[in-house]
């Protein structure tokens, strides 16, 4: 909805300024650019019954289940196990601007923070400001209890990108962790010491976990997600 506002807008002043200096008026623009309002509102319509439909989401099968149709929103969304409400998440944004920046295409993982609550246990992923300009590495605070108890970076090496695998590695409270998955592939795992200990598939919007324990493995399941919206999986 932002995009095609935005794209009207860009377009209003170009056409007007155009019509000023050079006194060029064509109406088939004009009418091309009035597209992008209905456009808008169906998109609109689009984000709105998505937010919905993550909201009134009640678990189902077995294992840890999300659902994840709406990726840019502040909305909560529920973690089950089976139909039983083990935790939430949501993202969260430091300045207004952020929130409609993330609409347009191809920049909805920037300014990814996320807030997590298992059981009031709360986990805060914040990403570190200012990276993207001079890099291409982002990195992530974990914050429990107000306390810094880890990071998340990027990992960006030459065999990953041979392999095509996107990676991020994770340190809590003295484990590290690498959340990996083939860029072709709906599959995400987890390992520690090479050995995979934590998996996560998406159908659709449908997200499913295997985590062995999460009262103690929270902070897994909680990257899993982290990976599937910076990766925009």
């Amino acid at each position: 909805m932002v995009y095609c506002i935005g794209m009207f807008v860009l377009g209003v002043v170009a056409l007007t300024a155009r019509g000023l200096y050079f006194d060029i008026f064509r109406i088939t623009e004009w009418g091309s650019l009035v597209a992008f309002l209905p456009a808008a509102l169906l998109l609109f319509w689009i984000e709105r019954w998505q937010q919905k439909r993550d909201t009134a989401f009640n678990g189902g099968g077995t294992g840890y289940t999300s659902l994840l149709s709406d990726r840019q929103s502040t909305g909560i969304k529920q973690i089950y196990r089976s139909e039983t409400i083990v935790g939430s998440y949501r993202r969260t944004f430091e300045q207004a601007w952020h929130r409609w920046f993330v609409a347009f295409p191809k920049v909805e993982n920037f300014f990814l923070n996320l807030d997590f609550d298992f059981s009031q246990r709360e986990l805060r992923f914040e990403e570190k400001a200012g990276q993207r300009l001079w890099s291409n590495q982002t990195e992530w605070t974990i914050e429990e209890g107000g306390e810094t108890v880890g990071d998340i970076q990027t990992e960006n090496t030459v065999r990953h990108a041979v392999e095509f695998t996107e990676v991020l590695k994770m340190t809590y409270r003295g484990e590290t962790y690498h959340i990996r998955s083939p860029r072709l592939s709906r599959r995400i795992e987890v390992r520690r010491n090479k050995t995979t200990i934590a998996t996560s598939h998406r159908k659709r919007h449908l997200l499913t976990f295997d985590v062995p324990d999460l009262e103690r493995q929270a902070v897994l399941l909680a990257g899993m997600i982290l990976f599937r919206l910076h990766f925009r999986e």
